[in-house]
C-alpha cells in the first residue's frame, strides 16, 4: 500500500505569506514561496510519501457554491493578509500574485502533481480523489482546514500544522482523534458544520448554537454510522423538548448549509473529472535539483537547508499514478 501526501497548497502558502518575513535584495517579499516550500519539504520528510500531490484552487472554484449561497467566501478580505509589512491593497494583491507565480515556476521542477480543475475547490479536488484514484492508499491530507474531517476513516488522516499545548508540532487528525476529542463519527462532521455555520466561509448557521451544544443535543452524530439532514430533523421531532424546535425551524437553512459543506457526496461533472483524471494520468515527474537550485537564486532565495530541500524531494517516488 502506497502512501499519498496530499497538500492544500492555497492553505499553505497563505499561512506563509502572512507569517515568514523574508525579503530579497531588490526589497520584494518572499517568503511566501521560501516558506511554501520549506513547509513542503518539511511535511514530505515527516510522512515519507510514495506519491506527492500539491493541490491548486481551480479557477472560478467558488462559482458552484455561490450559486447556493452568493454570499460564500464573500467576507474574506485581502487588505492587511501579511502582518509583517506596510502594503497598500494594489501592492499586497500584487505581492500575493508574483509570488503565486514564483512558486509555480519552483513546484514545476519538482516531482510532485498539480491538479488545478476548474470550477472545483482544493477540497473538492482532494475529497473526489480520496474516495476514488487513492481509496485503497493510505493518505495524509495536509492543511488547517477543519472541513477536511469529514474525510477521515482507517486509511485517511489529517495533519494540521499548527501548535497546541498538546502537540506543539502539529495535529494528525485521524479515527481515534474523531473518536476521542472530537466525539463525532468523521461523515457527521459536515452535519455539525451545517448546523453551526463557518464564519471563515461566510456560512451563517443556528443562531446561538455552538459544537458543544449540538454534540450534546445529537448524541447519534457520534456512532458509527452516516447520517444526513433528514436524519437530524427525524431525531429532533422526536424529543418531547423545546430545545429542539430551532433545528425543526431552521430546516431549509440546514440544508443549504449541508449541501456547501460536505464533501463526500460533491456534484462533479464529467468534464471536471476527467479534468483530474488527467492530472495524474501519464505524468513523467522529474526532479531537477539543478534547475531549482537556479530559480532560487536567481530570485535572491537563497536557504541554508537547501540540501535538506533536495534531500527531501529526492526521496519522492517518480513513478506515475495508475488509475
Amino acid at each position: 500500500m502506497k502512501k499519498v501526501l496530499l497538500i492544500d497548497l492555497m492553505n499553505m502558502f497563505v499561512r506563509n505569506f502572512s507569517a515568514v518575513r523574508l525579503t530579497n535584495d531588490n526589497g520584494e517579499h518572499v517568503g511566501g514561496v521560501y516558506g511554501t516550500l520549506n513547509s513542503l519539504q518539511s511535511q514530505i520528510k515527516k510522512h515519507n510519501p510514495d506519491i506527492v500531490s500539491v493541490v491548486w484552487e481551480g479557477k472560478g472554484s467558488s462559482e458552484r457554491r455561490r450559486r447556493t449561497l452568493k454570499e460564500y467566501k464573500e467576507g474574506r478580505k485581502f487588505r492587511g493578509l501579511n502582518r509583517h509589512f506596510e502594503y497598500s491593497q494594489e501592492d499586497e494583491s500584487e505581492s500575493f500574485a508574483r509570488q503565486l507565480q514564483l512558486l509555480k515556476e519552483c513546484l514545476d521542477l519538482l516531482p510532485v502533481y498539480q491538479p488545478a480543475v476548474q470550477y472545483l475547490e482544493a477540497d473538492d479536488q482532494i475529497a473526489y480523489s480520496c474516495r476514488t484514484f487513492f481509496k485503497d492508499e493510505t493518505k495524509v491530507i495536509v492543511s488547517t482546514d477543519r472541513d477536511f474531517f469529514q474525510l477521515v476513516d482507517n486509511n485517511t488522516s489529517v495533519y494540521r500544522p499548527v501548535k497546541t499545548k498538546e502537540n506543539p508540532k502539529g495535529e494528525m487528525i485521524d479515527m481515534s482523534y474523531m473518536v476521542d476529542k472530537e466525539d463525532v463519527f468523521p461523515p457527521n462532521y459536515a452535519l455539525l458544520k451545517a448546523i453551526v455555520g463557518d464564519k471563515s466561509d461566510n456560512i451563517n448557521g443556528i443562531s446561538g448554537v455552538g459544537e458543544k451544544s449540538v454534540k450534546r443535543d445529537f448524541p447519534l452524530l457520534s456512532t458509527n454510522e452516516d447520517m444526513d439532514v433528514d436524519s437530524v430533523l427525524d431525531y429532533a421531532r422526536n424529543q418531547n423538548n423545546k430545545k429542539y424546535q430551532k433545528y425543526i425551524d431552521n430546516e431549509d437553512l440546514l440544508r443549504r448549509n449541508y449541501k456547501i459543506v460536505q464533501l463526500l457526496d460533491i456534484d462533479v461533472n464529467i468534464q471536471s473529472i476527467q479534468a483530474l483524471e488527467k492530472s495524474y494520468e501519464n505524468k513523467d515527474l522529474k526532479f531537477n535539483s539543478y534547475q531549482l537550485r537556479l530559480k532560487l537564486l536567481s530570485e535572491d532565495i537563497s536557504p541554508s537547508n537547501i540540501d535538506n530541500w533536495v534531500s527531501s524531494f529526492m526521496s519522492v517516488s517518480r513513478e506515475p499514478v495508475i488509475l
